[in-house]
């Protein structure tokens, strides 16, 4: 079970493990999609045109996307 002191604790825990995104250097950031929590790069949330990411080579995947707790988590939480 999750409280939100844990809550505060992991994502503590993952920020000061991976502070920023490798790929752009920008600190990542906690965020919840669809009832979970991810570690994440805040350029995923910025609309990407595709001819943008081919001239810059900033593809998606090579961004920080890493998931904290999950939805069945969390819900049991």
């Amino acid at each position: 079970m999750f409280d939100r002191t844990r809550l505060i604790d992991l994502i503590e825990s993952a920020e000061r493990s991976q502070p920023v995104c490798p790929q752009c250097g920008l600190p990542v950031v906690a965020t919840e999609r669809g009832g979970a929590l991810w570690l994440e790069c805040p350029t995923l949330a910025e609309p990407r045109p595709f001819l943008r990411q081919l001239m810059k080579l900033d593809f998606e995947v090579a961004h920080t996307r890493r998931l904290l707790l999950s939805a069945s988590e969390a819900r049991a939480a």
